[in-house]
């Protein structure tokens, strides 16, 4: 099974998201003994190439191929911005009265307009790449339409970036289509129907300022293409008045010299600037889009299950064939998560007399022991002094762990409020020796994570380690 250069994509995100919350609901023997097997065929080396193959073992090969699918409504919109270019530009020098096209209204609509836009997404893009990994949608937006239900807040908040990367990446091609359209059309209509540019202002603008002007823009490709400049002769004999009504032959050839200064002018500053910016954009999201994926909430049990070799249960004379427990923590804290900068906070003593290594999802983060602190036990003011003792800015992630049997708290979100500057945070639900967590206890913590400010919040179960 090989993995397409292009992924993973955004429809891979979205069946990771499915698949990680389909698990939630399994017994985590049977994700091990799943996951371990995957493994066990898998070739790949790094953790996105092993992250998708375990997703295409999961995820049934013909799931979202519909028109739902990113790639159905990408070629119509592809379609559209062709249409919209080709036809902007037709009609607008068709509607040109008797044949005279306004040069100035040409360049501030297809030149100034796409030049501004692009400064605008260059900014944008800017503020795109310098973030952190960002942070994922957890279903199509599609969807959502289909299904007529409106997103939370919270829901809106976390799907800021995954909307960001679609706008950074589709938007600036869309652009690319629609000016390429439109200089077709500029090609394509004057070739079959007679055209003149003039110029004309109701501001006092002289021949000498027009010429100025335009030497400046031309400065690019003056040297390369001079018939696409403009000289003085031709600025002068393109001077439009709308008393003017006798116009020769001489004077309309005259007039349409400004054609091969409009054309590079569309070229180079509207076209150009979006090749680049969506030639960047494409690097740029692929690697964010990476990112994203193997960072996705769920996505570092699945390779720790991955990693960890099974843990078996013998006969004594075979005890010394059996891969004992400690090697199987060994196997699951080695590898990337453990690098993660991970605060955690043990609220009320949820742990109590255990360690973080007697539990699957705390064993996986890597956790140093100076990063650990026991918080619900004193005054507000004395715990924030506490908190202000750690560099909340080297934590890339908060894991919290609670008592699963006990209500949320109004003091753990004042504590919470102190520590939003992380932009993850992980609530980790301790169960009761041999019982479930209900389900509308887990409702009760999501709905209270779901309220902090954090930019992006998850809620799981905790699973002792223990032989299988």
């Amino acid at each position: 099974m090989t993995v397409h250069r292009s992924r993973p994509n955004l429809q891979d995100l979205y069946h990771l998201a499915e698949q990680v919350e389909q698990d939630r609901e399994r017994a985590i023997s049977e994700l091990r003994q799943r996951d371990h097997a995957i493994a066990r065929s898998c070739q790949q080396q790094s953790d996105e190439a092993r992250l998708l193959y375990w997703l295409d073992s999961v995820v049934p090969a013909d799931q979202g191929k519909g028109w739902q699918a990113e790639s159905s409504w990408v070629y119509i919109a592809r379609g559209l911005a062709l249409l919209l270019g080709f036809s902007a530009m037709a009609g607008f020098l068709l509607s040109s009265s008797r044949g005279l096209v306004n040069a100035f209204v040409l360049l501030a609509l297809f030149v100034g307009l796409q030049l501004l836009m692009s400064l605008f997404a260059s900014f944008f893009f800017v503020r795109t790449v310098s973030g952190r990994a960002p942070a994922t949608l957890p279903a199509s937006p599609m969807r959502l339409l289909v299904l007529r239900s409106l997103p939370d807040r919270r829901y809106l908040r976390e799907a800021a970036s995954v909307l960001r990367l679609l706008l950074m990446r589709y938007c600036q091609e869309f652009a690319v289509l629609f000016t390429a359209a439109a200089l077709a059309a500029f090609i394509a209509v004057p070739a079959i129907t007679d055209f003149a540019f003039v110029w004309g202002s109701t501001f006092s603008l002289s021949d000498h300022f027009v010429l100025s002007f335009t030497d400046a823009m031309a400065g690019p490709w003056s040297s390369v293409w001079p018939e696409a400049t403009l000289s003085s002769d031709i600025i002068a004999g393109s001077r439009y008045h709308p008393a003017l009504t006798n116009l020769d032959r001489e004077g309309i050839d005259s007039m349409r010299g400004w054609w091969g200064f409009l054309f590079m002018s569309i070229t180079v500053y509207a076209l150009l600037p979006r090749l680049l910016l969506w030639a960047a954009s494409r690097l740029a999201t692929r690697h964010m889009m990476r990112r994203a994926f193997v960072q996705f909430p769920g996505a570092d049990m699945v390779l720790n299950r991955m990693r960890a070799p099974l843990v078996t249960t013998q006969s004594s004379e075979h005890s010394d064939e059996a891969v004992s427990e400690a090697q199987a923590r060994a196997a699951v804290s080695s590898g990337p998560s453990a690098t993660a900068r991970v605060l955690l906070l043990d609220w009320s003593g949820a742990l109590g007399a255990e360690s973080v290594d007697q539990f699957e999802e705390l064993l996986s983060l890597g956790l140093a022991q100076d990063n650990i602190l026991s918080l619900g036990f004193n005054q507000l003011q004395r715990e924030r002094e506490l908190l202000q003792e750690k560099n909340k800015a080297a934590f890339d992630q908060l894991a919290v762990v609670v008592k699963s049997w006990e209500p949320p708290m109004a003091e753990l979100a004042d504590i919470l409020a102190e520590l939003d500057d992380i932009p993850r945070c992980t609530l980790y639900l301790v169960p009761l020796p041999g019982k479930s967590v209900p389900h509308r206890k887990v409702e009760d913590w999501r709905r209270f994570v779901r309220e902090q400010a954090f930019a992006s919040v998850d809620v799981q179960l905790l699973n002792r380690v223990t032989p299988i």
